[in-house]
């Protein structure tokens, strides 16, 4: 998929400082007549889980549309990849035990994580975080 995206180097405890990024992303899909055509995801590139550890975090919007040659740093095609996916429901604060199940079962049945994983925030509710939804995506 096409996506129009930003990327920082942080660390976990730094994650909560990027939420309003995905805003500005927002406001140049608008300006540029691009369609969103999916949900926000945000890509994570060599996360161990320790919390000091700094990985590359790229906030992005799958769009359609002519994109602009000017711009096309700031765009790239994101390949499909084998993963195992959950469907999370609730507080973020709660995902940190659903990566745990995962990863156990990754390790359980002889996969090997490949160091990508991916978020799509298929539902978010600041007013009702419960009701949030996200979908992970762990490469294997």
């Amino acid at each position: 998929m096409a996506v129009l995206y930003s990327s920082h180097q942080v660390t976990l405890g730094e994650l909560k400082n990027y939420t309003g990024k995905v805003r500005e992303l927002y406001s140049y899909v608008a300006d540029l007549d691009l369609l969103i055509c999916g949900p926000q995801y945000w890509f994570y590139h060599g996360m161990d889980g320790k919390p000091d550890t700094r990985f590359t975090l790229d906030v992005a919007l799958p769009v359609q549309g002519r994109i602009p040659t000017t711009l096309l740093s700031s765009f790239k095609q994101m390949p499909a990849f084998k993963c195992l996916c959950s469907r999370y429901e609730g507080r973020w604060e709660g995902m940190s035990k659903e990566y745990d199940k995962m990863f156990k079962y990754i390790a359980d049945n002889g996969y090997k994580p490949t160091g990508f994983i991916a978020e799509s925030y298929i539902h978010i509710d600041f007013a009702a975080p419960v009701d949030q939804i996200t979908e992970i995506q762990i490469g294997i």
